[in-house]
């Protein structure tokens, strides 16, 4: 065999060998691709769960199923006479400072929360709308409330719907989540906008 012949079977087995490798990882980069969130150290893929440094990588399915299937916690606000609901695995973050007007929960980034309040100023429900509103993408206004949406801060989202309890009192019902999770979240979503006092 010649040099030549020899060189140019080498070129040929290295060309070879570069299509194949591109024709491997062109395949395995079609595979689903899991979100990453950097907020805590868990993997939820599907039912199996991993623990790794800091990461999390959301898997929307997951998310979602954990709305559609969980039981609910009852919270009641005694002092403004109305009762939510809110998911069972969300944990609360406000018992540090304990308020029988608010409650705050979490879920790996997902964040519930809930207050009443007492207005300095006799306002309807048109003029706090367009007090409080003008930053919102999304809004609507109703007889004794209204929702708005729009963004939070970085790839983060929020939906909340104010009610006027009484004459100076409002309570508020917020919802806030990364963007990516948008779909996963939406039952908490359709909570909140149907919510009646």
């Amino acid at each position: 065999m010649t040099d030549y012949e020899y060189m140019r079977k080498l070129i040929f087995s290295i060309m070879l060998l570069v299509a194949t490798v591109s024709v491997y990882y062109g395949c395995d980069s079609k595979k689903e691709q899991v979100k990453k969130v950097v907020v805590h150290d868990t993997i939820y893929h599907d039912t199996l769960v991993v623990t790794v440094p800091k990461l999390m990588f959301y898997n929307e399915k997951w998310v979602r199923s954990q709305f559609e299937k969980t039981d609910y916690k009852l919270w009641e606000n005694y002092k403004d006479g109305y009762k939510i609901e809110y998911p069972s695995f969300m944990c609360r973050t406000d018992l540090k400072n304990p308020d029988e007007r608010k409650i705050e929960l979490e879920f790996h980034g997902i964040t519930m929360s809930c207050r009443a309040y007492d207005d300095k100023y006799d306002m309807t429900v048109r003029e706090k709308f367009e007090a409080v509103g003008l930053s919102a993408v999304t809004t609507s206004l109703a007889d004794s409330s209204f929702t708005l949406a729009g963004g939070c801060g970085e790839n983060r989202l929020y939906f909340e719907k104010d009610i006027l309890l009484r004459p100076r009192t409002w309570m508020y019902l917020r919802v806030e989540f990364p963007s990516e999770l948008t779909w996963a979240v939406d039952p908490l979503l359709h909570y909140v906008k149907d919510f009646q006092p």
